[in-house]
């Protein structure tokens, strides 16, 4: 019943966005009085913490097998940049959810999420402090590219180019000057 809520959230949240998700159109969609979703998720802001950790969890287990066998970090901090994009794009309102809706996800969700990418960069920095910032500079700009593509589409003066091929340049360009 738990997943059933879950995904009747996110088949709303795709059709009318997360404003549109209430716990009484949750509760309409799984066919239930509201009280039963009241008996998983305290409310609606509970069952978006939970929808955001889900989301966390499904971009790091797809982030562990991008970089698996792959020993140059370099190319495994591009294919988990990649893997960021081809998430954005294939679950837009999960991502929204994840990453612009003010969701606090717990710390050991993120640290779950992050291993393989701390991992990367320090083998490319050697110290660990300076791994943390280039790290941080590395999400900026991966999060406000994809933001900015999500949000604006790419330029006119860009042409028809693929913006993922273009996202893909911009990174092994960012990724070369480490």
């Amino acid at each position: 019943m738990k997943q059933r809520i879950l995904d009747a959230a996110l088949q709303i949240a795709m059709s009318r966005g997360w404003e549109g998700v209430t716990i009484r159109k949750i509760a309409d969609r799984i066919e239930y009085a509201p009280p039963i979703v009241y008996a998983y998720f305290r409310n609606k802001a509970e069952l978006f913490d939970e929808l955001g950790i889900l989301g966390h969890r499904m971009l790091s287990e797809d982030n562990h097998r991008a970089v698996s066998g792959v020993d140059d970090p370099r190319e495994a901090l591009l294919r988990v940049s990649l893997n960021f994009w081809d998430f954005a794009f294939l679950h837009k309102e999960l991502y929204q959810l994840m990453f612009s809706l003010n969701r606090t996800i717990p710390g050991e969700v993120i640290a779950l999420s992050l291993e393989a990418i701390k991992r990367g960069f320090f083998d490319l920095v050697g110290e660990q402090e300076e791994a943390k910032e280039v790290m941080f500079s590395w999400m900026c700009f991966q999060q406000g590219y994809i933001h900015n593509v999500k949000q604006m589409g790419l330029p006119a003066d860009l042409g028809d180019r693929n913006p993922r091929d273009l996202f893909q340049r911009a990174m092994k360009t960012y990724l070369s000057h480490i």
